[in-house]
């Protein structure tokens, strides 16, 4: 398999054998006989999970009802999971994703020894056991690779880098960023020593700034510029949907230092600098509709103009090329690729239904309003609430906050803490599969600090939350915020 830069393409006729796609269009009153080619997409109506997964079988969504081999599951807003399926060819494009990381971005040579090591979680969700096929499929492609799946156990991940790692030239950790930072911090701490060896890291499912990325990387004793870290940008419902490049990295590192480039790439976006990847159109079709990413994809469940709710937009390789030129970038461009990825880019700027992400899961809006309308605290809380993340420590800690608005300013904070965070706790657990998995395995870093404030505060002007949320002296990192029930 190929992946190539050229232009979608649909099969309108092997849409008549998904069964739950032919009632969505009826409803719509579109006829499939209308449709002729890929410009036609246009008057295919907007799928999404509420309008579309949600409302037939899962067996309906599948092309002629049969069940591929591999199954997944996301955990929805409601806490009921939504199970995605994918099949071989699905797994072969992400396996080529990975080789094309290995050859063109690590420069990884068949020959060497290479030790994958697994990070993400092994259970029931996509990163992980996706990750694995992958890898597998590039070692079938001849490549000196061996992979073991210790997923978020910290301390069998500890083990192997101990006693396993050394025995090969290459390392790559594939894991979510935040654990990923955990792991290599614990490691140093142990004296288990990774800077003199060939590391490489796959990231996905968390954004992170480029301060994280250099300060991951300096205690790794590593350059920037040799791209040793790359971010996968993929969902439940997808696989695999772009990656960053050394192009794109070029891109948001430039951005994140000059304002002009910066209002040309995100315009006016004032939330954290905004993911930037490139992806394969022959594999996926993206549009920008009301700023939000639809796509359609040929996956084992297809995803006809789909809304996967993030938010962003796309620059094809002419538009990259022209705001290089603009900001008198482009010979620096040359020399990260800039004529050898000439695929189009996304700038992934956030979710429009997701409260914050933290350790590359997502907290929904519902997540939390279920728990400021538990009977226990709901008459002490007006129900306006924000959610975010940051990180301290140079990256090296990440914590969820979640502040809440107060009823009425007498209520005594100190009394009311521990039952507050306690419902916060236990309903987000409830609710929110992925959260719960994340607690068992990494504790205490998992619960959130609550912080209290009055309504006629206007933000956080009491000392003590000013205090508490200005670490090292830096802002908190927003990522979301939904307020109001």
């Amino acid at each position: 398999m190929k992946l190539q830069s050229s232009k979608f393409a649909i099969d309108f006729k092997k849409i008549k054998n998904i069964k739950a796609y032919r009632s969505f269009l009826l409803s719509h009153k579109v006829k499939l006989k209308s449709l002729k080619s890929v410009r036609d997409m246009a008057l295919l109506p907007i799928t999404d999970k509420s309008n579309y997964i949600n409302k037939f079988k899962p067996e309906d969504l599948l092309f002629k009802g049969k069940v591929p081999p591999m199954i997944s599951a996301s955990s929805g807003s409601s806490g009921r999971p939504n199970f995605w399926f994918r099949g071989d060819e699905q797994e072969e494009v992400g396996g080529e994703i990975h080789r094309i990381i290995l050859d063109k971005i690590f420069n990884i040579e068949k020959k060497d020894s290479t030790l994958v090591v697994i990070c993400f979680s092994m259970g029931v969700w996509i990163a992980g056991s996706y990750t694995l096929s992958s890898f597998r499929h590039v070692a079938r492609k001849g490549y000196n690779l061996s992979v073991i799946s210790p997923g978020i156990d910290r301390e069998d991940t500890l083990n192997i880098l101990k006693n396993l790692a050394p025995r090969f030239k290459n390392l790559i950790l594939a894991g979510y960023p935040p654990f990923i930072m955990d792991v290599i911090n614990d490691a140093s701490k142990k004296g288990i020593k990774l800077v003199n060896k060939k590391v490489k890291i796959i990231t996905s499912g968390d954004k992170f700034s480029e301060e994280w990325r250099s300060d991951l990387l300096s205690m790794l004793n590593m350059k920037d510029a040799d791209t040793p870290l790359v971010s996968i940008y993929g969902s439940a419902d997808a696989g695999i949907l772009g990656h960053e490049t050394p192009l794109s990295i070029f891109l948001r590192k430039e951005a994140s230092k000059n304002g002009a480039l910066r209002r040309e790439l995100f315009g006016d976006f004032a939330g954290p600098i905004p993911a930037v990847v490139q992806y394969y159109p022959s594999e996926v079709n993206f549009e920008a509709v009301s700023n939000e990413l639809i796509l359609t994809t040929k996956t084992a469940m297809p995803l006809m103009r789909y809304n996967i709710h993030d938010t962003g937009k796309i620059l094809n390789h002419a538009e990259i090329k022209n705001i290089l030129e603009k900001h008198g970038l482009t010979k620096r461009a040359i020399g990260f690729g800039l004529n050898d990825w000439k695929l189009p880019l996304l700038v992934l700027s956030g979710r429009t239904d997701v409260a914050v992400t933290f350790y590359a899961l997502n907290i929904y809006p519902e997540n939390i309003k279920s728990s400021i309308e538990d009977p226990r605290i709901t008459k002490l809380l007006t129900g306006n609430y924000s959610a975010f993340n940051r990180t301290s420590d140079k990256s090296k800690t990440e914590k969820l906050y979640i502040k809440l608005e107060l009823a009425d300013s007498k209520i005594n904070r100190k009394k009311i803490h521990r039952l507050v965070t306690n419902v916060l706790v236990e309903k987000l657990s409830e609710f929110n599969i992925e959260y719960r998995k994340l607690r068992s395995a990494i504790g205490k870093k998992a619960l959130p600090v609550v912080i209290f404030t009055n309504p006629d505060d206007n933000g956080l002007n009491n000392t003590n939350e000013r205090k508490l949320l200005s670490l090292n002296g830096k802002k908190p990192r927003v990522i979301l915020v939904k307020s109001g029930l």
